[in-house]
């Protein structure tokens, strides 16, 4: 008997008894559309938070003091000095001798006035800003370019502008780069004149939404930070215990945080009470990773054990398929079917009921996680703080879950069909015949 001739057999006993094949199925569908709903919110779940931070920079990394020994608990019981500190002057030599790092730091000014082309008030945040500054914010330069550290250096009066405050300042369509606008600092009252050299885009996630009139919101303009210090005076500083760099998205993330830390390693080797530690984004998204995975696998081996009771089910079920169809085994003996046809055909039947419950429960899986879906999207949708972190949830099924579910459903069919194929392959031909 051929693979086909099984197949035929199989289906046909499997239809001709539909409420007991179905209620057999039971466990299987149940234990597949389990992992498969599991495994989706999983899937769906780490996309989300990779997406949220990549929108935060996923090339960020942060250098920050910590005590050298044990024995301090808390940064108030070290007496700290101006040299504890990590100092902008350390930073600027980690950029020359490190070209692909950049400094990723902004430091907020205040808010500033201006009037646009139709001569109506603006308000915007100034902020001073590096070169890599908006890596920290998830926005990227779309014409011109960004704060140069030469800029910086050079305390150059100029800024980079967002797409938003185009759209507000340039009524008439000018091209921005170029043009020079004058902030007036509500700080110190004094006027600042600025030369745009680029235009990023907005950040509503950073930023604020952009729900209501687009004219009047703030948005910020990133001015060099050496001209920010300027503004601040007294207030402004050169030092921190806290610094953030980014780098080049064609530098090895590896590569960038291990001359990081070599850096820093050098610089506080003889500090006695602090030492440097450097951690980064992609350190926070593996970290992330693996939880979402440990427990996807934990919760989804649970969800399995229903499979397990299914396959029992089914065991039960072909083992009194074997017992009805005793002079049908008894026939086929007697007209010369070997033992392993017999068998074949037993489990070819249990593994084709797995297959068909498998198959239904998938379906009910995927069903599940995109009703999921559409639930949180009406949850987060009425939430604005929740719509902008988030955004809009896609429902990412897992390719590998479903084609180990369906394999492991057609395993547990082979498994739990051995037993009652075996049983119906041993059988005396003599005696199965006189079976009433």
């Amino acid at each position: 008997m051929n693979l086909w001739e099984n197949l035929k057999m199989a289906l046909g006993s499997i239809f001709a008894n539909k409420l007991r094949s179905l209620l057999t199925m039971i466990g299987i569908i149940i234990g597949i559309c389990a992992v498969i709903t599991i495994t989706t919110l999983g899937t769906t779940l780490r996309s989300t938070i990779t997406t949220t931070l990549n929108s935060l920079g996923s090339n960020l990394m942060a250098v920050s003091l910590t005590p050298r020994t044990s024995s301090y608990y808390d940064y108030a019981d070290i007496e700290w000095t101006y040299d504890d500190y990590i100092k902008y002057s350390q930073i600027e030599r980690l950029v020359e001798e490190y070209p692909e790092l950049r400094i990723a730091e902004e430091n907020p000014v205040g808010k500033a006035t201006l009037k646009n082309s139709l001569k109506k008030e603006l308000g915007v945040n100034m902020v001073g800003a590096f070169n890599g500054t908006l890596d920290q914010n998830g926005s990227r330069v779309v014409a011109g370019r960004m704060i140069s550290m030469g800029d910086v250096s050079e305390k150059k009066y100029t800024c980079v502008v967002s797409t938003v405050f185009v759209r507000q300042y340039f009524k008439n369509n000018e091209e921005p780069i170029g043009q020079t606008i004058k902030l007036t600092s509500e700080s110190n009252g004094l006027p600042y004149e600025f030369t745009i050299v680029g235009v990023c885009t907005y950040n509503s996630l950073i930023n604020g939404n952009l729900s209501g009139n687009e004219d009047d919101m703030v948005t910020p303009v990133y001015i060099p930070n050496s001209i920010a210090r300027e503004i601040q005076g007294e207030y402004g500083e050169d030092f921190s215990s806290y610094w953030v760099l980014s780098y080049d998205p064609k530098t090895d993330g590896k590569v960038a945080k291990a001359n990081l830390t070599a850096f820093f390693d050098k610089e506080y080797a003889a500090n006695k009470n602090f030492k440097t530690i450097v951690s980064s984004n992609q350190d926070m998204m593996k970290i992330i990773d693996v939880i979402i995975n440990v427990i996807t696998i934990f919760v989804a081996v649970i969800a399995s054990i229903s499979l397990i009771v299914g396959g029992v089910g089914v065991m039960n079920i072909m083992l009194v398929s074997v017992t009805e169809r005793t002079r049908e085994i008894g026939i086929r003996k007697a007209l010369g079917a070997k033992k392993t046809t017999i068998k074949l055909q037993f489990v070819t039947e249990a593994m084709i009921m797995c297959l068909i419950g498998g198959l239904i429960g998938l379906f009910l899986g995927l069903f599940n996680g995109f009703l999921a879906g559409v639930i949180a999207n009406l949850i987060i949708g009425s939430i604005p703080t929740a719509k902008q972190v988030l955004g809009t949830i896609t429902m990412v099924p897992s390719p590998l879950a479903i084609v180990v579910s369906i394999i492991f459903s057609m395993l547990t069919g082979v498994f739990f069909g051995y037993y009652p194929a075996s049983k119906a392959a041993k059988m005396n031909p003599i005696d199965a015949l006189r079976y009433d």
